[in-house]
């Protein structure tokens, strides 16, 4: 593998009678299998050869605490920055950093301290929950009500207050203490979850009686809030700039239309699969997030051509199922995070800073251009995955001419 990265006899010479030279060859195959560019594995070839000496001068076999690895690209930086490599030690220490970490763990030699044990509860959460998949509970529902309980565990454990004696009034001191951090929505939100445990909780004797109904949260109205989006003109100078040849836009387009054409949400873009694409039918296989249901689209052309032109000449080439990749290695299917940050980038070019900056805009977008196309509620339910119209009935508010005529045509007999 050296020989593949360096041409000069010197260099590969100095790579080969380094300390863990074997290992540090594995390691660079690894990530060239992985798809790294050759310029990447250049400088990570780089870093290892000079941190691998300080990894040496430990004792064999010793796994590195974070403290250690922190002192040891440290020293690194420093020399870097005496003997005029860098200007400063900041930039050495973050890329060594990453290279040292990921070096140590592949050689087996980086400390992870043991797994948190379970919870004291956790046996009594693995039954709730269990109770709760047949209701309709995505697994974000779950991890998020999961996270709201433990919260209020921690709270309790805490202050040395047992599960089967705490009262109506622990509880009101909790959402008091969470409300000087918490907003209203996330203070119900957590209301509702801890209902949902206490109501369990009695059901198997383990929590006084009582407490489900007399928990208290602000009250948050229905359609209280109005979704926020961009107007389709902005939708439509994203997709215009992101109509080039290059690999990025290639990928970044076919994943705005999908947003803003069929307003699907970020998990239902992420999970896409190859085999969810009929071609010959020109359908798409989509899994709604929330209610696992399964739904066959018709494929829009512009879309269709769209995720095609990506796949045919944009798309990594990887094993990996998933539609959408990210663009570096290790190749791998984009995160939730990576999504976000994708269509937050081409939000920061519209002319106008606008709120609601992430995937779910799109879907608001979309909404709202059907409401304006002259699309009913039932239709545009349909088009979203919604399984009642009062999901959908949130966008009449976004409906402003409909309400202007309403208004005039409500106080039309004052005159």
């Amino acid at each position: 593998m050296f020989e593949r990265l360096f041409s000069y006899p010197a260099v590969i010479q100095r790579h080969r009678t380094g300390p863990f030279a074997t290992e540090r060859e594995d390691f660079i195959e690894m990530l060239f299998a992985k798809g790294m560019a050759q310029g990447t594995l250049l400088r990570i070839a780089r870093y290892c050869r000079c941190l691998s000496e300080g990894i040496n001068s430990w004792p064999a076999g010793h796994r590195f605490k974070s403290s250690e690895i922190e002192t040891l690209i440290a020293q690194w930086a420093t020399i870097n920055v005496v003997n005029g490599r860098a200007s400063g030690p900041k930039w050495p220490m973050a890329n060594a950093r990453f290279v040292v970490m990921k070096f140590l763990q592949f050689i087996d030699r980086l400390y992870i301290p043991d797994a948190q044990p379970p919870g004291k509860y956790e046996a009594m959460l693995v039954d709730l929950l269990a109770t709760r998949q047949n209701r309709w509970c995505s697994p974000a529902t779950l991890r998020g009500e999961k996270w709201q309980i433990n919260r209020f565990l921690r709270y309790i454990e805490q202050r040395e207050i047992r599960l089967d004696s705490v009262t109506a009034m622990d509880v009101d001191a909790y959402f008091e203490h969470m409300s000087r951090q918490w907003s209203r929505c996330s203070l119900a939100t957590s209301a509702q979850a801890l209902r949902t445990w206490f109501a369990h909780g009695e059901m198997r004797d383990w929590v006084p009686r009582g407490i489900a109904a007399s928990i208290m949260a602000p009250r948050i109205y229905r359609q209280e809030g109005i979704p926020i989006g961009p107007p389709w003109v902005d939708v439509t100078k994203m997709l215009e700039r992101t109509s080039g040849k290059g690999v990025q836009q290639l990928r970044d387009h076919a994943i705005l239309l999908l947003l803003s054409v069929y307003g699907l949400r970020s998990g239902e873009v992420r999970n896409l699969h190859l085999h969810d694409m009929d071609w010959q039918k020109s359908m798409i296989r989509v899994v709604r997030s929330k209610s696992g249901r399964e739904e066959m689209l018709p494929l829009e052309p512009t879309v269709g051509n769209a995720i095609a032109r990506y796949l045919r000449e944009g798309r990594p080439a990887s094993s990996i199922q998933i539609i959408f990749l990210t663009l570096r290695a290790p190749i791998r299917a984009i995160s939730s995070g990576g999504l976000h940050n994708i269509v937050k980038r081409h939000y920061r070019e519209l002319p106008q800073p606008i709120k609601g900056k992430g995937p779910h805009g799109l879907r608001h977008a979309c909404a709202s251009h059907l409401i304006e196309s002259g699309m009913t509620f039932k239709e545009i339910g349909d088009h979203l995955g919604h399984r009642s119209i009062e999901s959908t009935s949130i966008y009449a508010k976004v409906d402003l001419e409909s309400l202007r005529r309403v208004a005039f045509g409500s106080l039309g007999g004052l005159a």
